[in-house]
């Protein structure tokens, strides 16, 4: 069943991650100070902060790379930072990971999806952001609040729902409705 699902995974892994790691006119946004503070609460967040040992970093709903001048700004958590375009994805004792190809080492993967100014005050962001690691993951709508002269200051809306994945890595059927 692996041999079978493995090039699927591949697929669409390598689909998702793009191995261009020019910031496109979508990435400044994401790339900026505002983007850093929200991935920096993001990995705060994460109750496996101090089982991980490497931190990879992805941009956009497409999970693109983020460039080598974002990634350094993380060099200070105590992870080794390491690109997207290192990992794979496979089996490491069984289990179908995403994992770094040189040490197998499952990485904490922060993404921010979007970071969008709110309509009524331009200064305050909404980001939906996520982090995953090995088969836990959890996805968050937060607000931005900037302040002058202060770090921002970062509030959850909501989490939003990951599917369920068997194991198999595909997502379930939703449950029928027992009326």
């Amino acid at each position: 069943m692996l041999r079978r699902l493995f090039p699927i995974i591949t697929a669409c892994f390598l689909a998702a991650c793009s191995g261009d790691s020019s910031i496109t006119p979508d990435h400044k946004a994401l790339e900026s100070p505002t983007g850093e503070a929200v991935l920096r609460h993001l990995l705060s967040l994460c109750p496996h902060r101090t089982e991980a040992k490497q931190l990879t970093i992805v941009l956009g709903p497409l999970q693109d790379s983020a460039s080598p001048e974002f990634e350094t700004k993380f060099a200070d958590t105590g992870l080794i930072v390491t690109p997207s375009r290192k990992l794979v994805a496979g089996a490491v004792n069984g289990e179908v990971r995403i994992f770094d190809g040189s040490t197998n080492q499952a990485p904490i993967i922060l993404q921010l999806s979007s970071l969008t100014p709110e309509a009524s005050n331009p200064a305050n962001y909404e980001a939906i952001a996520a982090w995953a690691w090995k088969d836990k993951a959890q996805r968050l709508k937060l607000r931005v609040l900037t302040k002058p002269d202060a770090a921002p200051e970062i509030r959850q809306i909501e989490e939003i729902p990951i599917p369920v994945r068997n194991q198999d890595g595909m997502p379930t059927p939703p449950a029928a409705d027992p009326k």
